[in-house]
């Protein structure tokens, strides 16, 4: 399987530059590059799930999926995307706010 292109939102884009020379941001480029090799697998992983209320308020398909990610000191960050035919669109990176 060839793997998908990510398109960023700019915040998302921006966030994730910001986080690079730190721990999480490790942790964020392999977890961008499964999403790019296999949507699939990233989907089943028990840290993913779907926002059916973001779809609500985007009233456009396709699904929208979130995968938390633990930093070393406590801190939950979370990836939002959804996958189109040949697009992985990244929609939010950030903090994970409340409980997952």
């Amino acid at each position: 399987m060839t793997p998908r292109l990510l398109d960023f939102a700019p915040a998302a884009w921006a966030a994730y530059q910001g986080q690079r020379g730190h721990e999480i941001g490790g942790r964020l480029k392999r977890a961008l590059e499964c999403l790019a090799a296999d949507p699939a697998a990233v989907r089943t992983d028990p840290r993913s799930r779907r926002y059916q209320i973001v779809e609500e308020q985007v009233r456009q398909p396709p699904e929208v999926w979130g995968l938390q990610l633990d930093g070393l000191d406590d801190s939950r960050w979370l990836v939002v995307w959804r996958e189109t035919e040949h697009v992985i669109e990244i929609g939010y990176i950030g903090p994970a706010e409340g409980a997952y």
